[in-house]
C-alpha cells in the first residue's frame, strides 16, 4: 500500500509547487509520469530529480517497514529534508503464545453408561419371579413348665361288710390320687379291733395289703380287701371291727 501512495503524494506535491511558483500561471501535469520511450508504465514510477518532496507539518511519512529487527532503534523525528519513503520504525515482534497446558480429564463414566447420565438403579427381579416371603417372626421363648406335683393319695371313708367267718370282714376304701404323677407302688394298712360279747374292745390288730397300682394322676378308684385276724383271737360270741386305715405310696 505504501508503494501505491507514493505517486499520488508526488502528484499532490507537484500541484502545490506549481501553484506557489513565481509564474503567475501555475500548471500541473495530469497523470503519472511514464518512461522516456513512451511505453505505458506497469508499476509505480519514482519521482525524478526535478521534483522535490516536502513533508507536511505534523505528518509522519509512512513507508515500508524496515528490515532491521532491532527493538532498541529510536523512531525517526519529523524534520526538514527529503523523504525516502522508507519507514525505519522497528517492528516489535510479539512473543509466540505458549502451548496450553494439559487439562484435567473428567472421570470416565462406568462401562455402558452415557456421559452425564444418572447412575443406573440395580437390576430388579426378572418378570414372573414370585415375591420373596416375609421373614417369619421369631416367637418369644416359652417359660419352662413347672415339674408335675408328686402323687398324693387321699383315702375315703371305710365301708365294712361281714365275711363268711367271724374273724374276717370285707373292707372297701375309696382311693383318689390328687397329685401330678401316678402312684406306681404303695401299701395300705388296716387297724382291726376285737370286740367281746358285752361290747368290750379287747385288742387291735393291724394288717398290711398292697395298693392297686398304678393309679394315674388325678384319678379315682374304689378297692375292696378281705381283712382277717387269727381265728383263736376271736372265740365264739366275739367279732371283729376294722376302724382305722392308712396308706403309703411312692
Amino acid at each position: 500500500m505504501a508503494r501505491t501512495l507514493l505517486p499520488t503524494a508526488a502528484l499532490c506535491l507537484a500541484a502545490l509547487l506549481s501553484a506557489c511558483g513565481d509564474d503567475s500561471r501555475g500548471h500541473a501535469a495530469v497523470g503519472a509520469a511514464g518512461p522516456a520511450d513512451g511505453r505505458s508504465p506497469t508499476k509505480p514510477v519514482p519521482p525524478g530529480e526535478d521534483i522535490v518532496l516536502t513533508p507536511l507539518d505534523g505528518a509522519t511519512p509512512e513507508g515500508r517497514r524496515g528490515d532491521s529487527p532491532s527493538e532498541d532503534a529510536p523512531s525517526p523525528e519529523s524534520g526538514s529534508g527529503i523523504g525516502t519513503g522508507t519507514d525505519t520504525t522497528p517492528t516489535r515482534t510479539a512473543p509466540a503464545p505458549s502451548p496450553p497446558g494439559p487439562r484435567a480429564r473428567p472421570a470416565e463414566p462406568p462401562s455402558g453408561a452415557l456421559p452425564g447420565s444418572p447412575p443406573s438403579a440395580p437390576p430388579g427381579p426378572p418378570p414372573g419371579t414370585p415375591p420373596s416371603p416375609a421373614p417369619t417372626p421369631t416367637p418369644a421363648p416359652k417359660p419352662k413348665p413347672k415339674p408335675p406335683a408328686p402323687p398324693r393319695l387321699a383315702l375315703g371313708p371305710l365301708q365294712r361288710a361281714e365275711a363268711d367267718v367271724r374273724w374276717c370282714e370285707k373292707v372297701t376304701v375309696d382311693l383318689r390320687n390328687t397329685g401330678g404323677r401316678p402312684v406306681t407302688s404303695g401299701t395300705i394298712t388296716f387297724g382291726t379291733h376285737i370286740i367281746g360279747a358285752l361290747g368290750i374292745d379287747w385288742t387291735t390288730r393291724t394288717s398290711t395289703h398292697p395298693l392297686p397300682t398304678p393309679l394315674p394322676a388325678t384319678s379315682h378308684r374304689t378297692a375292696t380287701w378281705r381283712v382277717c385276724v387269727a381265728s383263736w383271737r376271736v372265740p365264739l360270741g366275739m367279732h371283729v371291727e376294722t376302724r382305722e386305715v392308712r396308706a403309703e405310696w411312692g
